[in-house]
């Protein structure tokens, strides 16, 4: 018990106010968006089966982010908490984006869902190695993300993934993807809502796979956390 609250605490780094924190994920889609130089993104999703995936990231220069993800799951309940091993992502912001066109990044993220021990991967693989735009579209705050993802080299081709976002003066956000788009049987539609405590801190209400068996269907908590030093 006291080894949860004590990662629970590592990550948990006093918060410095910044107006319009970047949006690094939507649910499992990442965006171009990336963390300042020296500011850092501090969030704790709670899933199904008392689990707990607390990631980091920091901005280690100006487009240029790197972090660390801890996946535990059995967090939270009554029994013996396992913890998987460590996953490190990347991400670098190649092109700012102009009035006609999104922003892009390419990025590296081990982090995947459900480890299976016996197999030596995860249930909902990682995204692997990506490529991924980002920009508004259409009316203001309302944004696009797109790309292609391989996550291993001995799969069958690229994945794509596609999601929207739309907020409401940076109080409430609603966003919507489609992941892991390759054999239409294995895609995930996700939808979520994330609600502004503070300009730091969000509460976010995830959905996984709405579309999927019963038993695949998911509900979701995330607390975020962003600021600089």
């Amino acid at each position: 018990m006291k080894s949860k609250f004590a990662l629970f605490a590592f990550l948990f780094i006093p918060v410095v106010g910044a107006a319009a924190p970047p949006i690094l994920d939507l649910i499992d889609v990442p965006t171009a968006e990336v963390v300042d130089r020296y500011g850092y993104d501090a969030s704790f999703r709670f899933y199904g089966g008392g689990g707990m995936l607390a990631k980091g990231t920091f901005g280690v220069f100006s487009r240029f982010n790197m972090g660390l993800g801890i996946d535990t799951e059995g967090f939270i309940g009554s029994g013996s908490a396992d913890f998987n091993t460590p996953t490190i992502h990347a991400r670098w912001r190649v092109f700012d984006g102009r009035r006609y066109w999104p922003a892009i990044a390419i990025g590296y993220d081990g982090q995947g869902a459900y480890y299976n021990d016996k197999e030596g991967e995860y249930r909902l693989p990682e995204k692997g190695v990506y490529i991924v735009g980002s920009g508004e579209i259409l009316v203001p705050n309302l944004s696009l993300h797109a790309g292609v993802n391989k996550f291993g080299f001995q799969d069958d081709g690229l994945y794509g993934f596609a999601g929207l976002r739309y907020s409401f003066q940076d109080i409430l956000g609603l966003r919507a993807e489609w992941d892991n788009v390759h054999h239409m049987e294995d895609s995930r539609v996700n939808a979520g809502v994330e609600v502004w405590v503070s300009p730091s801190f969000s509460v976010e209400f995830d959905f996984r796979d709405l579309l999927g068996p019963g038993y695949d269907r998911e509900r979701m908590v995330r607390l975020a956390y962003s600021g600089g030093f």
